[in-house]
């Protein structure tokens, strides 16, 4: 095969005629150890190689590797049932249940969805592979992962495979599985209504006549035949059947995980150091805590100071005055008396240290704030003197320039004129 000798195509995918045509159909078994079989190997030679792009990881998504984990772990698909029998009570309980038995002992239905799957899986990595060889990037001969069959091998592999897949036998038993697995989900369903007095036995009998006959049983849906869609189209119809019941278990697992993380810090908040009563780990915790704080004032308060070290004598000694922190600070003499009072009623060394802190806290405020309002004071006093300032001579000068010119090109003034009434505002 030369290197611009793209792959051959599959066969004709089974048609709903040829499945009508035909009158044997292949053992559940032997279709479910196919599909199992392929897939998993699929899965893993995709996951191995960089041919195929990265691996789907959604869980959430209903991809090859998603379903097929979901066999797996005895997990059910969506309901059988007509969209009418389907409240929203009824499908949320649905992700809760498991099914009894391991996968290679579930019914042929369980196994349609991953047959949709597999088959869009299977066009999809033989259009990649003929993607890359029409571009030069890979040939025939080429791996398609280290120790694994080379591209023309593994074709040939997938042909086989779909050839079984697509036979008319193997399409007319998953038809017929996934016809009687609705009638029996509707057979059911009529004995549940009857359990729970919403329909009389007499009109769960004629219902139940009415299935077994051979016009109803022929207009129920069987498999869809997608030997016309596109990988795409196949995703996009699995995304839709699946859409809320894959919503519903995304939406319950994000729940779980938040209260697992609650939980998990609540017991790490409540966990308590062998041997150690809980009380003096509260304690060592404020002590600590304290500590921190304590530290963290001092710091503050020595940047204080050394701000407090760059204004003038006058400023700072001014900020300590009496009658400046009268004026800051009024009614301060009911503070401390307050303090005084609460001084009294504490009973133990956790409140005095609290109480140490607020007092700690209060005065580099104060402090803070002093130094604030200095400053600003300062600044205002300035702005004040510089804009008297310019307006002063911007009138001197704008009064100047009407004057008549001296002799030597400048301002002609007598000198015993008085400018002063000029500038007054």
């Amino acid at each position: 095969m030369s290197a611009k000798t793209l792959l051959p195509t599959f066969a004709v995918a089974v048609s709903h005629m040829a499945v009508q045509a035909t009158a044997t159909a292949y053992p559940a078994d032997y279709i479910v150890e196919h599909i199992l079989k392929l897939s998993n190997y699929v899965i893993n030679l995709a996951g191995s190689s960089i041919l195929f792009g990265k691996p789907e990881l959604d869980l959430y998504s209903p991809s090859l590797n998603t379903l097929f984990d979901r066999l797996q772990k005895k997990q059910l698909g969506p309901s059988l049932l007509p969209p009418g029998f389907l409240t929203a009570e009824r499908i949320h309980a649905r992700i809760y249940l498991r099914s009894d038995q391991e996968a290679t002992g579930r019914p042929l239905a369980d196994y349609v969805d991953l047959y949709y799957a597999l088959v869009a899986r299977m066009q999809e990595m033989r259009q990649l592979l003929n993607l890359r060889i029409n571009s030069g990037f890979n040939i025939a001969t080429q791996l398609v992962c280290e120790g694994g069959p080379s591209i023309a091998e593994f074709h040939n592999s997938l042909s086989e495979y779909w050839d079984v897949l697509n036979n008319p036998s193997c399409g007319k038993a998953l038809d017929d599985a996934i016809r009687e697995a609705r009638v029996q989900a509707l057979r059911d369903e009529l004995a549940w209504q009857v359990e729970s007095d919403n329909m009389s036995v007499e009109d769960a009998l004629e219902q139940l006549k009415q299935l077994n006959s051979i016009d109803v049983y022929s207009g129920i849906s069987g498999l869809n035949f997608v030997q016309d869609w596109a990988p795409t189209m196949v995703g996009a119809y699995l995304e839709q059947k699946y859409r809320h019941i894959l919503s519903l278990e995304k939406e319950e697992a994000t729940v779980k995980a938040r209260q697992e993380r609650r939980q998990a810090k609540v017991k790490i908040t409540r966990e308590v150091l062998p041997g150690a009563p809980a009380t003096q780990k509260v304690s060592d915790r404020r002590r600590a805590r304290a500590a921190r704080k304590a530290a963290h004032d001092a710091s503050t308060k020595a940047r204080i100071e050394a701000d407090h070290q760059c204004l003038p004598k006058e400023q700072a000694s001014m900020q300590y005055s009496p009658e400046y922190l009268a004026e800051l600070h009024p009614g301060r003499h009911h503070e401390e008396h307050s303090a005084a009072i609460c001084k009294q009623n504490i009973a133990n060394e956790d409140d005095m240290l609290m109480l140490l802190e607020w007092q700690i806290k209060t005065q580099r405020v104060s402090e803070y704030s002093g130094y604030l309002r200095a400053r600003a004071s300062q600044e205002s006093q300035r702005a004040v003197q510089s804009t008297q300032g310019s307006v002063t001579d911007s009138f001197v000068s704008s009064f100047s320039s009407t004057l008549p010119l001296g002799g030597n090109g400048g301002v002609f003034h007598q000198l015993d004129m008085d400018y002063s009434q000029y500038m007054q505002f």
